[in-house]
């Protein structure tokens, strides 16, 4: 125990030396060097960095040489490249990357002039190393070798944003690549460049030169009026020289008025079983200097070579893509590609088989105004929605930054352009009316259609990304699937259809772009949900007390109400059986509004009686009913006894019985009779009686006299009500 205190107690001094120096160097990470402020030259404020640190520097001429020493910190200055100047006085190369730096060493807003290499990198001289590049003026250096604005050798940079001019060969020959050259293995990165006026006395490539360059990317740079001179039989390459084993990617690049024997745009050599560059969107514009492949020069075994969306635009009299057969018949794949040369040809040599096939076309672009280089393209250009979306990197966006594969020629296909610049239009779409506002609607019932317009009135089409209806509506239109073109319209039928009552909101919304500005466009909805008609009657039946056959009673009344909110639609009222009606009831009845039928009984039999009233509408449940009832009454006629025996001069009586039939008969009944003999007389008491519902008598009483013949008489006794008459019959006999 106590040797491993010991070693506890020896140890834990070092262990924290270590952590303090740990701690300390973190505090000194990512610390700021001032130029001139810490340190009077940029060199010395390298060598004092530390990886991650930054040397700040002020404006100010700084004539020096400056290396990173492997490095990984950003130099950069506070004013930016037209005022902060490193000037390399012809010492050597200005700035060198050669021990290993990767994209963490920034040399950034600089400009870089005035060096002078003997051999490689007159400006920046990178030797297997990957630093990057950024915001410099990098011009006037010269070199005896390659690359007098930069050489890179074997190494990966970025190098983007800058702009490189004015950098040559002086005072020695041979070299390439004045403006840029990359040699050995690697994938570089051009980018954003404008790398101009860089010439080459003897060699070639005077813009940018590739020599077994690798894999690396140009993209989005101009390159104009590069020079490349003073090679039998021809020099080559004034934009851009790329041989050996380069396979470029070259990307929406805007190459113009460089000069050289061979490939005045670019020029390009592929060793048997390389695949070479791959050319995509490029504008491409041939310079003076001869007439073999004004934009584009292709040599060696180029067949694997492809070239997508370009603008190969020679100038007039001279060829614009020319492709040596020399060492290989097949030629490089060309696709949707414009080849053209005014008053000359646009794909010739082995690639003249191309011409008019895949998409490719020779004709001239109609750019807005080339004499003053800009290279946009006009409505009119047959280059406009004439490329191949599914090429190879197309990029996003195009050389000025709108976005890419936009509808050029209105027909609401969004499809690439030709060379570095997208024709941008613009739609100019609005819907009319901005609101519907539909009438009172039954609740699960569908309104007539009304109409929202959609109108273009810009010059491309609206392309529609999303067309939604919110709410108790729904839309049917005559719109193209894909939109609307340019000066045109469609239209939109909207129906209501309401789920629910009351107010009832929703929106129609139209979203779409021309490619370049999104819009949501809407139209508010409104309209008012109405219960459905509910029809209540009140009573629900009818029953009518005995009324005497024939005879119509007083009238009863049914309330019919609508307990809905729309309009209740009544087509018919009628009744079945001896019943009768009348209404005061309308064609078509407000929702909470009621109307009173007024029926009555008619029997015309006796007994129970029964119907029906029928009410047809357009409510649910229709034709309502109710159910009527009542009883036919009636009487009989009856004697006792119903024969007798009287002597002359003497009176007989007989009982007159008046019953009811079918029900309680409450009307009166008036007794007559008849077929009496002569000198013979009838009386009843009561004349006449309500049989009601237990029935009725009276008193018959015949009475004879002394002239009263003797014999037997049937005598009929009448019983008279309304129109309703009963009888029953007596015998006499008179002795």
């Amino acid at each position: 125990m106590s040797t491993q205190i010991s070693r506890t107690r020896l140890l834990f001094p070092s262990l924290l030396a270590v952590v303090f120096f740990l701690f300390a160097r973190s505090l000194s990470a990512q610390n700021t060097i001032r130029v001139p402020g810490d340190q009077s030259a940029i060199q010395a404020a390298i060598n004092a960095a530390h990886n991650g640190d930054t040397v700040l520097v002020a404006p100010g001429t700084y004539a020096e040489n400056t290396n990173f020493g492997g490095k990984a910190i950003t130099v950069t200055s506070s004013g930016g490249p037209s005022v902060t100047i490193i000037d390399g006085g012809a010492k050597g190369s200005v700035v060198t990357f050669n021990t290993g730096e990767t994209a963490s060493s920034v040399l950034n807003g600089f400009t870089i002039q005035n060096g002078r290499s003997t051999s490689d990198g007159g400006g920046i001289y990178i030797n297997s190393t990957s630093p990057t590049i950024t915001n410099n003026i990098i011009q006037n250096n010269t070199s005896c070798g390659n690359g007098s604005g930069i050489a890179v050798e074997f190494g990966s940079p970025r190098i983007q944003g800058n702009t490189i001019q004015y950098n040559t060969t002086s005072g020695c020959s041979g070299g390439s690549g004045a403006g840029i050259w990359i040699g050995g293995a690697a994938s570089a990165q051009i980018i954003g460049n404008v790398i101009v006026n860089n010439s080459l006395g003897s060699g070639d490539g005077g813009g940018i030169a590739l020599f077994a360059a690798g894999t690396p990317t140009i993209r989005n740079n101009i390159i104009k009026g590069n020079t490349a001179t003073g090679l039998s039989p021809a020099t080559q390459g004034g934009g851009i020289w790329i041989v050996n084993q380069s396979d470029a990617l070259i990307v929406q690049n805007l190459i113009y008025n460089n000069t050289a024997g061979q490939g005045g745009g670019i020029y390009f050599g592929v060793p048997s079983g390389d695949r070479g560059p791959i050319l995509v969107n490029n504008t491409i514009i041939g310079g003076s200097g001869g007439s073999q492949g004004s934009a584009v020069y292709a040599d060696g075994f180029d067949n694997q070579v492809q070239f997508f969306n370009n603008l190969l635009i020679g100038l007039s009299g001279q060829n614009a893509v020319d492709c040596d057969g020399t060492y290989i018949q097949q030629p490089p794949t060309f696709t949707n590609n414009d080849a053209y040369s005014p008053n000359g040809t646009g794909l010739t040599g082995t690639c003249a088989g191309q011409a008019n096939q895949n998409g490719n076309i020779s004709a001239d672009p109609q750019f807005v105004n080339a004499s003053t280089e800009d290279f946009h393209l006009q409505s009119i250009s047959p280059a406009v929605d004439a490329g191949d979306n599914a090429a190879i990197s197309v990029p996003l966006t195009d050389y000025a930054g709108n976005p890419r594969i936009l509808d050029g020629n209105n027909d609401c296909l969004s499809t690439v352009d030709m060379g570095v610049y997208e024709l941008v239009q613009t739609a100019n779409a609005s819907l009319s009316p901005s609101a519907l506002s539909f009438p009172s609607q039954v609740i699960g019932t569908s309104s007539s259609a009304q109409s929202v317009t959609l109108t273009n009135t810009g010059a491309t089409c609206f392309q529609f990304s999303q067309v939604q209806i919110a709410g108790d509506f729904s839309q049917a239109n005559n719109c193209a699937a894909a939109g609307v073109p340019g000066g045109s319209s469609c239209m939109y039928s909207v129906t209501f259809t309401p789920t629910a009552s009351g107010s009832r909101a929703g929106t129609l919304t139209v979203a779409g772009s021309d490619g370049v500005t999104k819009k949501g466009l809407t139209v508010s909805l409104s309209g008012f949900g109405l219960t459905p008609p509910s029809v209540s009657l009140s009573p629900a039946t009818l029953s009518f007390a005995p009324q005497p056959v024939g005879t119509t009673s007083a009238a009863q009344t049914i309330t019919l109400t609508n307990r809905g909110n729309a309009a209740l639609a009544i087509s018919g009222i009628n009744v079945t059986g001896p019943f009768s009606q009348t209404s005061n009831c309308p064609s078509s009845l407000a929702g909470g509004a009621a109307c009173t039928i007024s029926i009555a009984f008619t029997p015309t039999a006796s007994g129970t009686q029964s119907g029906t009233l029928n009410i047809t509408d357009n409510a649910s449940g229709s034709p309502q009913t109710a159910g009527l009832s009542g009883t036919g009454a009636d009487f009989s006629v009856s004697a006792n006894p119903t024969a007798a025996t009287v002597k002359h001069g003497q009176s007989v009586n007989f009982s007159i019985g008046l019953n009811p039939v079918g029900g309680a008969f409450n009307a009166a009944v008036t007794l007559s009779c008849s077929g009496l003999p002569n000198s013979t007389t009838c009386s009843f008491s009561p004349s006449s009686a309500t049989p009601g519902s237990g029935g009725a008598n009276s008193v018959l009483t015949l009475s004879t006299s002394g002239r009263t013949p003797k014999g037997t008489f049937n005598i009929t006794v009448v019983g008279q009500s309304g129109s309703l008459q009963h009888s029953a019959m007596v015998r006499v006999t008179v002795n």
